[in-house]
């Protein structure tokens, strides 16, 4: 790797961080990184129906099929809150790169396209893809499944921010709507009607004293409550006769809906709560193409085993490409919701940064490890497609 093409990798990191791709805005992107894609030799690179921009390179042998993918998508910036540089600047400086996306998750995404656009195609079995996914901000994994719709995986490799650690694990993430339902009366007579908001309030109240439960490797769940509403809002003179509140739930290897619903149904229970609906909300996300996308708030974790083949083989791969091996946990939910949590596809995480510089404000990338993560990227694919 030259010193040139580092420097090409850097700009390249730059220019997708100047171009903004907030959530639905990907277009710009999606169409650099095809070109960049062409540019460097991959076999094949399209946009798919559903904005999805994939690229290909064919080993000269058959075998398998490996799936790298980083999203495009961005969260946006708030207007309220100062940034000392311009989020959309990519401005290189200190060793680090500048800008909404740097971190999470435009440099991992450059480092696949750069990094495998180097693989020896004489030394594979099968073939290697790139997946510049949309949506994942929204709605993690439904978009990658359309990229596996055309490209049928045999191992996943996720890019999220691991300060190129090797990833074998991810908590899922879950939301419920919970609605409590009352009686009205005139506010002068509360004592005639039934106050839904007091209700729910003796439910969130069991709800926050729930004990989690906790992983060896993973690490704790988490309960949180997103927001909560009373109904007629505003109101006059009303006891409130409804109230709705959200509680997202970040998820264990091994959790099931089933109990997690039953901790919160037994909470309404304990709680008192006269009369409850519980829900599981439903994600529905139109991308820039006009493809809809919708499913369940329900994003399963999950977890490879160290002594799993695939584990393995990508550890070889990193240490023959100079990288030190070590595990970890994604804390956060991402697409292998679905690659691992749902299509059982062997899936491992592996990219730059480290995951609480996503979505901050000031938020950036260190340059050493963009180029780490394209010679990790490169061992990885080299690792597990090695002939």
């Amino acid at each position: 790797m030259s010193e040139t093409s580092d420097q090409a990798l850097v700009e390249f990191v730059s220019q997708l961080v100047r171009c903004r791709s907030v959530l639905g805005q990907e277009s710009e992107v999606a169409q650099l990184v095809i070109a960049k894609m062409q540019e460097l030799g991959f076999d094949e690179a399209w946009i798919d129906p559903t904005g999805n921009a994939i690229g290909v390179i064919e080993g000269k042998q058959a075998g398998k099929t490996l799936v790298f993918d980083a999203h495009m998508d961005t969260v946006d910036v708030v207007p309220a809150i100062a940034w000392p540089r311009d989020p959309f600047s990519g401005l290189v400086e200190e060793g680090r790169i500048f800008g909404r996306g740097s971190s999470d998750m435009k440099g991992a995404l450059a480092a696949m396209v750069f990094g495998l656009a180097e693989i020896d195609r004489g030394a594979i079995r099968g073939k290697v893809a790139v997946s510049a996914s949309v949506g994942e901000e929204s709605i993690e994994g439904s978009a990658l499944a359309k990229v596996l719709e055309q490209v049928p995986a045999d191992f996943v490799v996720i890019g999220e921010a691991s300060e190129l650690k090797l990833v074998r694990a991810g908590r899922g993430r879950s939301e419920y709507v919970l609605e409590t339902v009352g009686v009205p009366s005139h506010a002068s007579s509360p004592q005639a009607g039934r106050n839904a908001v007091l209700e729910m309030m003796r439910w969130v109240q069991r709800l926050e004293g729930l004990e989690m439960p906790s992983d060896p490797f993973v690490g704790r769940g988490v309960m949180c409550l997103t927001d909560i509403i009373s109904e007629p809002y505003p109101a006059h003179s009303v006891v409130p006769s409804r109230c709705r509140a959200t509680y997202e739930r970040r998820l264990l290897p091994g959790e099931t809906q089933e109990q997690v619903r039953q901790d919160l149904e037994s909470a309404a229970v304990a709680g008192g709560v006269t009369e409850y609906r519980l829900t599981l909300a439903q994600a529905r996300f139109e991308t820039y193409t006009g493809a809809l996308l919708e499913t369940s708030k329900w994003f399963p974790p999950w977890l490879i085993e160290e002594d799993h083949e695939v584990v393995r083989r990508a550890s070889d791969g990193l240490s023959r490409a100079g990288l030190e091996v070590a595990f970890s946990a994604y804390q956060f939910c991402t697409n292998a919701a679905y690659t691992a949590g749902v299509a059982d596809i062997p899936t491992l995480g592996f990219g730059p940064s480290r995951e609480s510089l996503a979505h901050i404000v000031d938020e950036y990338l260190e340059v050493e490890q963009l180029l780490g993560a394209r010679k990790g990227y490169l061992g990885i694919a080299t690792g597990l497609l090695g002939c």
